[in-house]
């Protein structure tokens, strides 16, 4: 992973996108999100949660398995994908998400961007030494980074921006699984 960033062009295809904004968009029923501190001055945005998506949680867990082969780890699977719903005005300002209790143990973060027919909304990283990563927006491309990069989404200009979005924890495995070097 270049940068500790990784961007795959086209993971889901136009007509997946479109199947998942017109099934979720009037499905789910959107919350004002939060924080692990509750509601947070940093963030003005929707979010709601989808358990299994046809087969994308699968694809996605086995792209990260093969991409994190670290000695002695185990990556686990995803849980829920949040739904995350940016209107004009709205945004997530600079954050990790590592960090406290309730968020430590996660090792990569991923985003999907469901579309691009929006203005502003620019999803921007930030490397370790904290100089900004050109990212090229595009509907149907997964972003992963380490989770404890800095990250945000500008405000929207016009249109609404949707992704979706998820987090993978590793685990130790079984001493029989690990490799001995």
């Amino acid at each position: 992973m270049n940068n500790h960033i990784e961007v795959i062009e086209n993971f889901l295809s136009k007509d997946e996108c479109e199947f998942i904004l017109f099934k979720y968009k009037n499905e789910l029923k959107l919350s004002f999100a939060q924080t692990s501190i509750g509601i947070d001055k940093n963030r003005k945005s929707s979010v709601g949660w989808i358990n299994e998506l046809n087969g994308i949680n699968e694809r996605l867990t086995d792209l990260l398995k093969t991409s994190y082969d670290i000695n002695g780890m185990e990556v686990t699977g995803l849980g829920p994908f949040q739904f995350t719903e940016y209107k004009v005005g709205e945004y997530f300002d600079w954050h990790t998400d590592r960090g406290g209790e309730i968020y430590r143990d996660r090792f990569v973060s991923t985003v999907i961007q469901l579309n691009d027919n929006y203005s502003g909304g620019v999803f921007e990283i930030k490397d370790v030494q904290n100089n900004l990563i050109p990212i090229k927006q595009k509907a149907g491309n997964l972003y992963v980074f380490e989770s404890g990069l800095k990250h945000r989404v500008t405000p929207v200009e016009s249109g609404t921006r949707y992704s979706l979005v998820n987090w993978i924890s590793i685990v130790k495995t079984d001493i029989k699984k690990q490799n001995l070097i």
